[in-house]
């Protein structure tokens, strides 16, 4: 038989063909375009093209019933048009503490609410599709002894799609954005030019962060609270380096309701001093006296700011409105 026979070259496609599909999932252009490039069909290149399309397609057809005969179980989902190989013995085959983590994974973003929250379910039912069905049905009837709670406060899924588009190619090529972004103090839109650090999901909503060369220090954003539709990428690069912001020294103390069975740790390399009491006093170097007054304000009465002088100011401000609303109202 001569290595470049019609069976030789049928084998060979088949292979391809399986190769592919072990991948991903492929549509019949792909597959055909793929398997066309490395001259796997037999045909005759001086023909028509919808002879030669016609004769791929028979090749193909024949290829997929051959594959059937053997047991693969190659499918095309009618929604995504694809051709899907659902028993690939090189699949995915999990330990059992490996499939209790991935069943927590399922889990914990079967519901999410965050931006990207499709692609992140698309990537995991990927690799369910990938394991064997056993494992699958394992993963079905799963109870779960821990659950993770990603305090989800805002939905995300009707987000600006053009604005997370551009402010993530801002960020993926280093350069300046600008937004238009309403604040909830004043109420009023104001038109920010800032150099984007990666958005992070924070206490139940996203947030960009961003050095602003107008106020000359660096600013947090709701993604939620930017205009749809006004994010646009400059073409100004973002600097290599900029001035190290004002770092303050927070000393704070916790009553022994909170501190006798240990300290959160909410802060970069903070010092605890457990006092006999029960109580403790925590030291730390801080940037952002917005965050930490709103993580100390969590703790109610059993916290105490020492210091900076600048926060336990702002803290007797809360307290003094917090004091005049409760007092006015009817016991």
């Amino acid at each position: 038989m001569r290595s470049d026979s019609s069976t030789e070259r049928a084998n060979r496609r088949r292979l391809a063909l399986l190769a592919l599909l072990h991948r991903r999932p492929h549509s019949y252009d792909e597959l055909i375009a793929a398997l066309d490039k490395d001259g796997l069909f037999s045909y005759d290149h001086a023909s028509e093209a919808a002879v030669i399309a016609r004769q791929q397609y028979y090749q193909f057809r024949n290829d997929i019933q051959a594959l059937h005969r053997l047991s693969c179980d190659i499918r095309c989902d009618r929604r995504s048009r694809c051709y899907i190989w659902h028993n690939s013995p090189f699949g995915l085959a999990l330990t059992q503490g490996q499939l209790t983590t991935f069943a927590l994974l399922l889990n914990t973003f079967n519901e999410t609410k965050m931006i990207h929250a499709d692609e992140i379910k698309a990537l995991l039912n990927y690799f369910v599709e990938q394991l064997p069905p056993e494992q699958q049905k394992q993963l079905a009837r799963h109870r779960y002894p821990f659950s993770i709670d990603l305090h989800e406060t805002t939905d995300y899924h009707n987000a600006d799609a053009y604005n997370i588009q551009r402010i993530e190619l801002a960020i993926e090529r280093s350069q300046q954005l600008k937004f238009s972004y309403r604040s909830l103090r004043e109420g009023k839109e104001h038109v920010h030019i800032v150099e984007p650090q990666p958005l992070v999901f924070e206490l139940g909503h996203v947030y960009l962060i961003g050095w602003s060369p107008e106020y000359g220090k660096t600013l947090r954003f709701r993604l939620d609270y930017i205009l749809p539709g006004s994010a646009e990428v400059l073409p100004t690069r973002i600097a290599q380096s900029r001035p190290s912001p004002v770092s303050y020294v927070l000393r704070y103390k916790l009553s022994p309701v909170i501190a006798r069975n240990g300290v959160s740790q909410h802060f970069v390399d903070q010092l605890v001093d457990m006092h006999a009491d029960g109580s403790a006093t925590v030291t730390a170097s801080i940037t952002d006296l917005f965050d930490a007054r709103r993580i100390l304000l969590s703790y109610g009465e059993n916290c105490t700011v020492l210091e900076p002088p600048k926060l336990v100011k702002q803290m007797r401000t809360v307290a003094a409105d917090f004091s005049k609303k409760y007092l006015t109202l009817d016991e």
